[in-house]
């Protein structure tokens, strides 16, 4: 059984971006009405399945990794979405979207722990691993081993939840973020389109066709 990536206590994913998550789900609600099979949920990650009983263990490790995220859980034969996909997908309410959004990036244990105690900032490349072992508590080899994949994931997603950690304190939000205001206290986040942020293309990364 291949296992999703671990340091510390902590499990987070390195196979699938958030943002490739977030479009699965909105597929899911859209058009399986929130179940939705595992063979779509595979063709929707780039692979061709011929066979829905025999899909591998490498997938299903993608699968998990879509699931840390905290919008959708596995289920016999099928992903389901929870209520926070629910909420974060809202096509009418952008403040209870944003909601959504923060809340399921922040259950991500590892995550909620750096943003908080980073003060929402990510270290540079260079000092990321020490910073790692004294966030965790981990060997530097450990680190060091994370290091890449898991600043990748930071980079990702803590531009959502620093839109909204700004807006609260009523600070402009950072120039060239993918970002519109609808009120003084609402950020909605585009999540239809591929968004760049630093060196990570998030709609690509993890894609292995």
């Amino acid at each position: 059984v291949v296992k999703m990536l671990t340091i510390g206590k902590y499990q987070y994913p390195n196979q699938v971006t958030f943002a490739e998550a977030l479009r699965i789900t909105k597929t899911a609600i859209t058009d399986f009405d929130g179940k939705i099979p595992n063979k779509d949920v595979a063709e929707a990650l780039g692979y061709k399945i011929k066979n829905p009983n025999a899909i591998s263990g490498y997938i299903f490790r993608k699968f998990d990794d879509v699931c840390a995220y905290n919008l959708m859980k596995r289920q016999r034969g099928h992903l389901k979405t929870t209520a926070l996909a629910e909420k974060a997908l809202d096509p009418y309410d952008p403040r209870k979207a944003q909601g959504g959004i923060t809340e399921a990036i922040r259950e991500m244990a590892i995550v909620g722990l750096a943003f908080t105690q980073w003060n929402a900032e990510i270290p540079p490349e260079t000092a990321f691993p020490s910073k790692l072992t004294g966030l965790l508590g981990i060997s530097w080899q450990e680190a060091q081993r994370h290091s890449e994949s898991l600043r990748k994931l930071f980079i990702e997603v803590f531009p959502y939840l620093k839109s909204v950690s700004e807006q609260t304190l009523g600070m402009p939000p950072e120039t060239g973020r993918d970002v519109h205001l609808k009120e003084t206290t609402t950020v909605a986040l585009d999540i239809t389109q591929p968004r760049v942020i630093g060196e990570l293309r998030t709609e690509d990364y993890g894609i292995i066709k």
